[in-house]
Formats: C-alpha cells, sequence, structure tokens
C-alpha cells in the first residue's frame, strides 16, 4: 500500500504540471485584459493618469511580458521609431494606433536604449518630439508593490529611490508641450521655440542615459538570462514554484489568503449538504432495494428521478421567486451567508442566523446529490441481496433486519463509501451556481465573479487547488476501496 501511494504521489507531480499548463493557456488565450475596463473609466477622467495606471498594472501582475521568448532586448531604432509613427498617425484607424501604443508600453525599458538611438539619428523635429514624449513613459521605474504585505527595509528605500527618479523625469526632462500647441496653429516663433526646446530636452536626455548606461549593459549571460526568463510563463511557474498564486487585481490581497477566507463559507454548505445527502440516501436506498419492485419503491424511484432531473439553478431560481421576494411568500433570506449587521447578535442568535440563510442553498445542493446516491446504495445493496452468502444466513434462520443490515449493507455501499474520496474538490470549491444564485461570498461565487471581472490570478489559483483536490481525492477513493474491501490489494 505505501509502495502504491508514494507511486501515485510522484504521479501527480507531471499531471500538476500538465494541469497548470493547461490553465495558463486557456487564461493567456482568452480575449480581453485584466482591469481593461476600469481603465477605460480611468482614461476618459484622469487621461493620461488613467494611461500610467494601466502601464503600473500590467508591469506588476507580468502582463507587459512577453509570452515565452523576450526579444525585447534587441529592440532597434527602427523598431521603436516604426511603432511611434503608426501611434501618431492620425490617418490610420484607431485600433492600430492603439496597439501600437500598448506595444510601445509594454516594450517598458528594454526600449529606452533603442529611442535613445532613434533620438540621436532623428533630425524631424516632430518625430524627435514623438521620441521625447515616449522617454517619458518608458525610462520610468515602477517600485516594489506587494499587496496585503509588509515592504521591507530594502523595498522601501528602493521605492523613494525610484519615486525620485521619476519626478525628475516629470519636471526636468519632460518636454513642454504649450509651444507644440501654438506651433500648431502657425506660429513660428512658438515653431522655433518648440525645436529649441525639444533640442534642450534632447541633450539633457542624452546626459541622463549615460549616466544610466550601465543599467542596459547586458553581457552575453545576463542577456540569455532575460530573453528566457523575464517572460510571462517563467514568472508564472516561478511563482507556483515558490507556493505564490499572485495578487487579486480586484480585491487587491494575495490570492491565496483571499481563497482560505472563503473556505469556511463553502466548506459549512458542502459538509452539510454531503452529511444530510448520506443520512438521506443510504437508508432508502437500503430501503428500496429490499422493497424492490413494489408499488411503493416505485413512487419513491420515479419521485428521485424527477429531482435528480431538476438542474439545481432552476430550483434555486424558484425558491428565490416564490419564497424570497414576497410574491407570493417572504420566507427565506434572498442573498448572503449571513445578515448584514450581526454585531448585536448573541452566539446563539448568529447560528439561527447563519442556519436560516442556509436552508435554501443546502436544500438546492443536497436533493440532487441524494437522489443520485440513493441509487447507487440501491443498485450496490440489490447486487449484495442476491448473492449465495445472504441466502446461505437466511437459511440459517436469522432474522430479515440482520440479513440486510448486518450483511447485505455492510458489502452493498462500498460504492457509495468510495464515492466519498471523489467529493473533496466539492467540498472545497464550492457550488459555483447556487453560491451564484444566493450570493454567497464562498469560492464557487468567487471564481464566476474573477471570471467576469477577469481576475485571472484568482481563477488561475482556484482550478489548481481544485486539480489537486480532484487528484488526492482519487486517491483517497482508491485507499478507501482497499479499506473497506479486503479483497482488493494495491501491491
Amino acid at each position: 500500500m505505501q509502495t502504491y501511494i508514494l507511486k501515485r504521489l510522484l504521479l501527480m507531480i507531471p499531471t500538476l504540471f500538465g494541469i497548470s499548463l493547461i490553465v495558463w493557456a486557456v487564461v493567456t488565450a482568452a480575449p480581453g485584459e485584466p482591469g481593461s475596463q476600469s481603465f477605460g473609466e480611468a482614461q476618459t477622467q484622469g487621461g493620461a493618469r488613467g494611461g500610467e495606471s494601466r502601464r503600473v498594472f500590467r508591469e506588476q501582475f507580468n502582463l507587459d511580458k512577453p509570452l515565452f521568448w523576450n526579444d525585447y532586448v534587441d529592440l532597434t531604432a527602427a523598431d521603436v521609431m516604426d511603432r511611434i509613427r503608426i501611434a501618431a498617425d492620425r490617418a490610420r484607424p484607431g485600433k492600430d494606433r492603439s496597439e501600437a501604443d500598448s506595444e510601445l508600453t509594454d516594450w517598458g525599458l528594454y526600449a529606452v536604449p533603442a529611442l535613445i538611438a532613434a533620438l540621436e539619428q532623428s533630425t524631424d523635429p516632430r518625430e524627435r518630439a514623438g521620441v521625447l514624449l515616449r522617454l517619458q513613459v518608458n525610462a520610468k521605474r515602477t517600485g516594489a508593490a506587494r499587496v496585503g504585505r509588509r515592504l521591507s527595509a530594502d523595498e522601501i528605500r528602493r521605492n523613494r529611490e525610484i519615486l525620485a527618479e521619476n519626478q525628475e523625469i516629470d519636471t526636468r526632462l519632460a518636454l513642454d508641450l504649450r509651444n507644440a500647441s501654438l506651433a500648431n496653429l502657425g506660429d513660428p516663433e512658438a515653431a522655433a521655440a518648440m525645436v529649441r526646446d525639444i533640442d534642450a530636452k534632447a541633450a539633457l536626455w542624452l546626459a541622463w542615459y549615460e549616466g544610466q548606461r550601465a543599467r542596459w549593459d547586458w553581457a552575453g549571460g545576463e542577456r540569455f538570462r532575460l530573453r528566457l526568463f523575464d517572460t510571462r510563463f517563467a514568472k508564472y511557474w516561478a511563482n507556483l514554484v515558490r507556493f505564490d498564486l499572485g495578487d487579486s487585481h480586484v480585491h487587491k490581497e494575495p490570492v491565496l489568503g483571499l481563497i482560505l477566507s472563503r473556505l469556511p463559507i463553502s466548506i459549512t454548505l458542502s459538509v452539510t449538504s454531503l452529511i444530510l445527502a448520506y443520512l438521506i440516501s443510504v437508508p432508502l436506498g437500503v430501503w428500496s432495494a429490499v422493497r424492490h419492485r413494489t408499488r411503493r419503491e416505485q413512487a419513491v424511484s420515479t419521485v428521485l428521478f424527477m429531482l435528480y432531473s431538476l438542474p439545481s439553478f432552476f430550483v434555486a431560481t424558484l425558491l428565490l421567486r416564490y419564497l424570497g421576494i414576497g410574491e407570493p411568500f417572504k420566507i427565506i433570506p434572498v442573498a448572503g451567508f449571513e445578515s448584514s449587521d450581526t454585531f448585536p447578535l448573541t452566539t446563539w442568535q448568529h447560528i439561527k442566523d447563519v442556519a436560516w440563510h442556509t436552508v435554501a442553498p443546502v436544500f438546492c445542493m443536497t436533493y440532487a446529490s441524494f437522489a443520485g446516491l440513493s441509487r447507487y446504495a440501491k443498485s450496490g445493496v440489490l447486487n449484495v441481496i442476491r448473492s449465495d452468502y445472504i441466502r446461505t444466513a437466511r437459511s440459517k434462520g436469522l432474522s430479515e433486519p440482520v440479513v440486510v443490515i448486518k450483511h447485505a449493507v455492510r458489502n452493498g455501499i462500498i460504492p457509495i463509501i468510495t464515492l466519498l474520496g471523489t467529493t473533496l474538490p466539492v467540498l472545497v470549491g464550492g457550488s459555483v451556481v447556487i453560491e451564484s444564485v444566493f450570493k454567497i461570498p464562498g469560492i464557487g461565487y468567487l471564481i464566476w465573479d474573477s471570471i467576469l471581472q477577469r481576475d485571472y490570478n484568482v481563477v488561475i489559483g482556484e482550478t489548481l487547488i481544485v486539480g489537486v483536490l480532484v487528484m488526492i481525492g482519487i486517491l483517497v477513493s482508491d485507499i478507501l476501496y482497499a479499506v473497506v474491501d479486503p479483497r482488493i490489494s494495491y501491491r
């Protein structure tokens, strides 16, 4: 048994790698980007500030990195000038200009040497102005930001240095656009002033770059490291190796802590539902096997099949419609795991409040489960009750309850006992449908809301956790099968 368990645990490593790779690929290929809606509103209200927020956000969540191979280290002056011309060409479609601007922004600090080279090579004042404006964005560094965690003293010191450097770029090195506005109106004096300002700022930028050149002097080994490891895929795996699931850009806290904070709610619902399902299904399945083909058993089977066929979201919606909103009754709470104000409640009152809020969700999570489990129990007991040793027990004069409970049930419910292992992901993962319908802030509702908000770190984190639990659940199921059935042996 120990050898079997060790082999299964080792097999989980490549399986988890495959799951992680698939999850990452699906999320990466998904349309849109995290926080795109918020950044659209920020740009509408705050102009350049919204664009700056978007840049910082993409850097913090590694969205500005290439996927597998970092070719940003090989950028040339021609590359950056091509994108600058496209972004400034009003005759081009807005989509092309936006994509060019986004690409320039994602290049970040990697584009600085190429921008400096373009500044030295270009003689057109407008092109040089475009390069200077782009330098003001790309030359800025982003400080350390650890959501929900305390920064170290070194990180705080480095952030202060970066802030001072960025302020210098915004003040001493920034291009004055007032002359450019007047020059566009045909003012020759403003045009001459604009050219002088461009030349002066270009000289300042060239001097600034000479002082910072060592930052971009990558040796052969360092250049290869950047190409291979400064990518989205490498950053993703580096976080997984450290068991760091990243930060949620919606909730502004670490993903692992966020999931753990929602875990008690989902476990409360799932464990309650599971216990009720087994308490109902096992006796009902045994009774159905004993009363097989009687009218009562057929009636019960018909009802169970009807319950099993009803989707849980449909039943949940009906409960809310007729028992929650006051048409015709207002009996059950329509949303939440507890009342909005539980501070004045005693412990017992709080327990009753939570219980009342979970009645409808637990019912919706239970009825389909016990309907299916009862069929498993009935099938298992029916297979056993026709066995030779059951007939032998009856021939010895044992009473029917003893024959059924002691001999038939013990072996007949082995299949549903082994199903306990496969319920582990459901216990921890919660019910996406039920929690979403009843607005219960558990893990199921969290993953649904994260998909809608494109909070990809949470989606990846929850999917990986559920994947691990599925593998553990299958292993537990196999072990339980060997425990309850002595005929099974793993060697």
